[in-house]
């Protein structure tokens, strides 16, 4: 996020110059296009109608100067029929008709119109793009063929080898304008994608933190208030107990806020051993009988902090929805995979707008893991298993780390 906000004013810089390059360099094509267009022409044509055609060259380069930064406006901004393009195409159009009305008066006038042609060609989409390149070319080529068939051309024979580099030079002309505005159009989506993958870090850091102070709170607010109504209804009869009760509750809050700084500074690891003896302890405070048995001493520390969320996330279910007298957490490793399985005997009723399990089946999606639910009678039971990764190949590294853990909460 810092590197990205850092290079914010240089990718800025750049991009203006590159406008500013794009349009330097189709004006100086515009001009040279001009400028080439009287050195041939001049040559061949005479009398009034080459006054006639230096102007109307002269107003064509013009309109094409003019038209220039329309085409460094955004995709659809402007539209084909805009006024300086039509009369760009009008003017170049009508130096071309007027140079092949035998007698005929040399390729050389057709700078301005392949020119006006790729500037038409950058304000169109898809398919039309070649249609105006296309069409422009037949244009040249047709027009320029019969002022060379016709038996009143003046001038000099015609040059084989002149023409065709004349033709040539004409077809790159044409080219110009779309190669230049088309790169710049590239670097400004690229622009954008990377704008958009800035929003997208800044959203998933958000939901980053928003899932991980949800995990961390709800399962530590869930606590404090049961032994709140605990100690509520022991203050009467055992105050002793009633006073340890909120000494717990004290501790919890402490730990809940060390908890939330720990998340803020990024930092916070879960161990599964902890949290498993952490949520025995919890369910024993609240009436339910808990046997937990962690046989995984060769867990890596990416599994495990996927199984201490599924553990908190079980044990906060068995706290809400059920009215449970026994429950037991079992991680051990069978053969090639590592599985959790959380069971309590007095399930309530499911509930279908949580989303606590969807959210924590897609951290155990991540590790090629898969999470079940079974129910038989009041049975509840939860089953959490994930790959070992020395028996199917390297664990899927995390796309953040322990602290930094995907997903949506309940």
């Amino acid at each position: 996020m810092t590197d990205t906000w850092q290079g914010a004013p240089r990718v800025a810089a750049d991009l203006r110059a590159m406008r500013l390059f794009t349009v330097l360099s189709l004006g100086l094509g515009m001009l040279i296009g001009g400028v080439v267009q009287v050195l041939l022409g001049v040559g061949v044509a005479s009398g009034p109608r080459t006054v006639v055609l230096v102007a109307a060259t002269t107003a064509a380069v013009l309109a094409g100067l003019a038209a220039i930064p329309l085409l460094l406006r955004g995709p659809d901004e402007v539209p084909p029929g805009h006024p300086l393009v039509l009369v760009l195409l009008a003017l170049s159009g009508a130096v071309w008709v007027l140079a092949v009305v035998p007698p005929f008066a040399g390729w050389g006038w057709a700078f301005t119109l392949a020119m006006a042609g790729g500037v038409l060609s950058c304000l169109v989409r898809g398919r039309w793009r070649a249609t105006v390149i296309l069409g422009c070319w037949a244009v040249i080529g047709l027009g320029g063929l019969i002022g060379v068939l016709a038996p009143s051309r003046v001038g000099p024979p015609p040059d084989a080898a002149a023409d065709a580099i004349v033709l040539s030079t004409l077809a790159v002309f044409t080219l110009l304008p779309l190669s230049a505005v088309w790169v710049q159009q590239v670097v400004l989506r690229l622009e954008h994608a990377r704008r958009l993958a800035s929003d997208l870090a800044v959203a998933r850091e958000r939901l980053r933190f928003a899932t991980d102070l949800h995990d961390i709170q709800g399962h530590n607010l869930q606590v404090i208030a049961l032994k709140s109504e605990l100690a509520e209804r022991l203050l009467t009869g055992q105050p002793e107990r009633a006073g340890r009760e909120i000494a717990e509750i004290r501790r919890i809050a402490q730990v809940a806020l060390d908890d939330t700084r720990a998340v803020v500074n990024d930092y916070r690891t879960v161990t599964v051993a902890t949290e498993a003896r952490n949520a025995a302890a919890v369910l024993r405070s609240a009436g339910i009988r808990c046997t937990a048995r962690i046989d995984t001493p060769d867990l890596p520390v990416a599994l495990g902090a996927v199984f201490a969320v599924a553990i908190r996330e079980a044990v906060t279910n068995v706290l809400r929805h059920s009215r449970a007298t026994d429950a037991t957490i079992e991680l051990v490793r069978v053969a090639a995979e590592y599985r959790l399985t959380v069971t309590n005997d007095a399930a309530g009723v499911p509930r279908r707008d949580g989303t606590g399990l969807a959210g924590l089946a897609e951290r155990v999606a991540a590790q090629r893991g898969t999470v079940e639910t079974t129910r038989a009678g009041d049975t509840f039971v939860l089953v959490v298993r994930i790959p070992a990764p020395d028996a199917a190949g390297p664990a899927p590294q995390e796309a953040t780390p322990p602290g930094r853990r995907r997903g949506t909460g309940r």
